[in-house]
């Protein structure tokens, strides 16, 4: 392997890292709203926020509504747990939302 083609392959990796950081969306808030206005609450509360608007709900969880209610259709039966004595368990719609995001 010669010199030149070393070189340019430095070139051609330092221009993908380049070109990669010019494509990243620069964040416009560090926590999203919905999660820093409900630290008390669980995140089920500000979905149902999110659920009032499809940009929103779309945005933050990156599907449309009419996707999540087929896939929560399909896999809640199977994300469903009983309460012990200990602690509530978290729902299957709360259990999907926090696998999304």
């Amino acid at each position: 392997m010669s010199s030149s083609d070393s070189s340019s392959d430095e070139e051609i990796i330092l221009y993908q890292y380049y070109k990669h950081h010019l494509n990243k969306r620069r964040r416009k808030c560090w926590i999203n709203p919905y999660i820093e206005k409900n630290v008390n609450c669980r995140l089920f509360v500000a979905a149902k926020e999110l659920q009032e608007s499809d940009s929103r709900f779309l945005a933050f969880y990156r599907m449309r509504k009419e996707t999540y209610l087929q896939l929560k259709e399909i896999v809640c039966p199977a994300l469903h747990y009983t309460d012990t004595n200990m602690r509530e368990c978290v729902c299957p719609e709360e259990r999907l939302l926090i696998t999304l995001r």
